[in-house]
């Protein structure tokens, strides 16, 4: 109320502190120092507006003996009133309380009237009675001040308890605020209350149950008033259970009344409040309990009312209210009910009501729903680390609903997704995938009338299936389902579906190699408005992972190196974690930082590892490949085919890598064995068969067969072409590309932007295979165990003199100057159990 003159309105329900309010801003030094002030107090009762300005501007003298007094017979009190406050040297400021209660028309006009012909006069004025808002529509208000702005907020509600020497944490305060709605009367009490409990009381749950009771016996003493049985006592108790009160709730709750005078009446007593924005009203939620109380006392019938309203919600598709009423009325059944239907929907914007519905469940009702009880778990994250039910022996298919044997359709799809999570969680990727194709098969033969009971729930489902199909590298199965999810999301919802499903869709285009692909999914999915909450960083990851693939095999680096701070920007990651790390690596890679490339991996790995290996893991073998290409790319060609040879993935991306690493350490023939062993039966990888033609036309090259060499390089030219994935040349020294496309029949355009291009080659030309002999594998072991010279001599019969001499050679050949550098690169090469032989290979 900063307006030094005009009009300012307070309108709001008794119990909102409106004098209060006026008084203490009139009572501050400023904006009106010296200014006169009249307080016009309310009528008792409903008044004419000759009644009201007579009684005001008796007040107005009485209150002001510096202008004349007029006769005490007032003809005309408005014209006089207006003349007499025209007459003081200082502007007076009048407030004219609940002016709500003036009957007859005219009244905005009477004030406007005021205000133009008193220069300076500022007016306050207070309304509470709902129905008579509209006396100033017409009216120019410099001030409106409404229930928004008069209740507490939690940070004004800890400064209300500090004023009056209470000290309790900010939350305290805070759920004091929230449960009283911050009405001013209200707070007002239970500052009081607080006051009379000892500080050793002043427990969190002490506090609560003594506001509690002191708002029941004010609400029993002070709304509604009148009689026990009048009709706004009844009404307000029929209203009791709704949290939101609109005229449909109103006349579904109390059948048969006009409900629309009786809601007025209830908001000018302070019972409700309205929204200012929509015609809902409110009530604090204590009142609400404590009317609910009352209610039952009397007889009432409050919790068929909570499932009416129940009910109510779930035809409009209002599902987060339908769960709250249904828990209000402890009515579990229907809760879980509402939960096994609308899960889907809860996910996006009420993940918190959702968790709380989950945890009140009785133990017999959460019991008896294996998939309801998973759910809890994976939404308090308990399954990224194995729960009690899981830990140490995974997921018993004997645990899980037999998804065949359910009868309900909606119990199936259900019941089989939460098996998937919780196998996905576990580790166990294979598993998951079977039973999403069982499910898939179940939800392609549905009919349409069945569909139709949980329409807006099956994207999601879908979303879930796909994601499943991806971890275990079915591609095929993953982009149908995926395509399915965003298609049916798009005109059923929820809306997080699609950008989630585009941006996987993406992915799985990209992890293929078809860059077209990918990229008409990418500009679909940005499309969409980032998903906020919970929800936002595995519906975003997969579209990012994407961007940072096509950019590399575009060689486009300026959109990688933005796509990779977009991808940092996002946690967690989620299941498709692996293929993060695995983008990661492709852009360290891309600028010859291999090491940062191997501590990326090592990172990821030690984050996210699953409680149980599984060979089928589709991610596990990207990262298992690009493990092998960092250390081609560090020189470290020993480690890198020791870990081929560890492998022994079937996997096309990890065998090729292996291919790779056997050419590049001087093995060719090994790597051209290697890539026609490779299976390309199952899901088509395009970009992985672009890098083992290459691998093959390299190894050719290396062993002079020039026909197959540039039979195999003309093939992987057209892959390339058909992909865009210009990346793919890097894999292989330029050249070999140099000395292969002059012997090739035509020039390829790709070839030509690949050479043209800041793209840089991967791996060095030439990788060194460090082996020790048996004697030097002896002195590095000894080093390792700490042994002195002279024992290390005596242990292999051999004289110090001769030791020295093996220890010199050892450390030219390791490149180190001391006994703790030798150790420290003997265990960065894996030395001290293996025994390569030292090759140099230029393919």
């Amino acid at each position: 109320m900063q307006s030094p003159s005009g009009l300012t309105v307070l309108d709001a329900p008794r119990g909102f502190g409106k004098t209060a309010l006026a008084g203490l801003w009139l009572s501050a030094p400023a904006p009106l120092p010296n200014r006169p002030v009249v307080w016009v107090p309310a009528p008792d009762a409903r008044t004419n507006h000759v009644d009201y300005w007579d009684r005001a501007l008796t007040v107005i003298q009485d209150s002001c003996e510096a202008v004349p007094r007029l006769a005490a017979d007032h003809q005309h009190p408005e014209r006089e009133m207006r003349e007499y406050l025209a007459a003081s040297t200082v502007p007076f400021v009048v407030v004219f309380n609940r002016v709500d209660l003036i009957e007859g028309d005219g009244l905005g006009e009477r004030l406007t009237a005021l205000i133009d012909e008193v220069p300076g006069l500022k007016i306050i004025v207070t309304l509470q009675d709902r129905a008579s808002v509209e006396v100033l529509d017409n009216v120019p208000i410099d001030e409106y001040l409404s229930v928004d702005d008069l209740r507490f907020t939690p940070d004004e509600a800890v400064t209300l308890f500090s004023g009056a020497g209470i000290v309790l944490p900010s939350n305290d305060v805070h759920s004091i605020c929230q449960r009283l709605a911050g009405v001013p009367a209200l707070m007002k009490l239970a500052v009081e209350v607080v006051n009379g409990l000892p500080e050793r009381s002043r427990s969190r749950e002490m506090i609560r149950q003594r506001i509690d009771l002191a708002l029941y016996g004010y609400t029993k003493r002070q709304v509604p008033p009148g009689a026990e049985n009048s009709e706004l006592a009844r009404f307000t108790r029929q209203l009791a259970p709704a949290r939101t009160v609109t005229v449909e709730i109103a006349q579904l709750l109390a059948p048969g009344i006009d409900v629309v005078p009786l809601l007025n009446r209830l908001e000018s007593t302070g019972v409700l409040f309205h929204d200012r924005q929509l015609p809902h009203w409110h009530c604090a939620p204590a009142v609400r309990d404590a009317l609910m109380r009352i209610d039952d006392e009397a007889g009432g019938a409050s919790g068929e009312r909570l499932l009416l309203l129940s009910r109510y919600c779930l035809e409009r598709s209002d599902i987060a209210g339908a769960v709250h009423y249904a828990i209000d009325a402890q009515a579990w059944a229907e809760v879980a009910d509402i939960l096994n239907r609308h899960w889907a929907d809860l996910l996006v914007d009420h993940a918190g009501l959702l968790r709380k519905a989950m945890w009140s469940m009785p133990a017999e009702i959460m019991g008896a729903n294996h998939s309801m009880r998973v759910g809890r778990d994976m939404l308090e994250l308990r399954l990224r680390t194995p729960s009690s039910d899981y830990g140490s022996r995974g997921a018993a298919a004997s645990e899980f609903v037999d998804v065949d044997a359910a009868t309900d359709a909606l119990v199936r799809l259900n019941s089989g997704t939460v098996q998937i999570v919780v196998l996905r969680a576990s580790g166990e990727y294979r598993r998951s995938a079977d039973v999403a194709r069982n499910l898939v098969r179940i939800a392609d033969n549905l009919s349409v009338a069945q569909i139709g009971d949980f329409r807006s729930q099956l994207p999601a489902l879908r979303l879930i299936w796909g994601v499943a199909f991806q971890l275990v590298g079915s591609v095929d199965d993953a982009a149908t389902q995926l395509a399915i999810a965003y298609r049916d999301s798009l005109e059923h919802g929820p809306r997080f579906v699609s950008r989630h499903s585009a941006g996987n869709a993406a992915l799985d285009a990209a992890l293929r190699g078809n860059l077209l692909e990918a990229s008409q999914w990418l500009r679909v999915e940005g499309d969409f408005p980032d998903v906020a909450g919970w929800l936002g960083p595995p519906s975003h990851i997969g579209g990012a992972i994407a961007r940072v693939l096509v950019a590399l095999d575009t060689l486009d680096f300026a959109a990688a190196a933005a796509a990779v701070e977009v991808l940092d920007g996002i946690s967690p990651a989620g299941d498709v974690w692996a293929f993060g790390a695995y983008a990661r690596t492709r852009w360290s890679l891309a600028r010859r930082d291999p090491f940062t490339g191997l501590v990326t991996l090592q990172r990821a790995g030690a984050a996210n590892e699953s409680p149980v290996t599984c060979d089928a893991s589709s991610g596990a073998a990207f990262l298992s490949a690009a493990r092998i290409d960092l250390l081609l790319a560090a020189g470290e060609g020993g480690k890198a085919t020791d870990e081929a040879a560890v492998l022994g993935s079937r996997m096309p991306i990890v065998q090729v890598s292996a291919a790779r690493a056997y050419l590049l350490t001087g093995n060719p023939e090994r790597a051209l064995r290697m890539c026609r062993e490779i299976d390309w039966s199952a899901d088509f990888y395009p970009r992985v068969r672009v890098e083992a033609t290459l691998v093959e036309a390299a190894a050719y090259h290396s062993v002079g067969e020039w026909s197959d060499a540039v039979d195999s390089w003309s093939r992987a030219c057209e892959l390339v072409e058909q992909t865009g994935a210009l990346s793919a040349f890097s894999t292989i020294p330029r050249r070999v590309i140099e000395d292969l496309e002059s012997r090739a029949q035509s020039r390829e355009p790709s070839v030509v932007a690949f050479l043209e291009s800041e793209a840089v080659e991967i791996y060095p030309a030439t990788i060194e295979r460090l082996v020790l002999s048996r004697r030097e594998a002896e002195v590095l072991r000894g080093l390792s165990d700490g042994l002195p010279i002279a024992d290390i001599a005596r242990k292999l019969f051999v004289t110090q003199n001769t030791m020295k001499s093996h220890v010199r050679r050892l450390y030219r050949k390791l490149g180190v100057h001391s006994r703790d550098e030798a150790v420290a690169a003997a265990h960065r090469l894996s030395l001290l159990d293996v025994e390569p032989e030292r090759q140099r290979s230029s393919p």
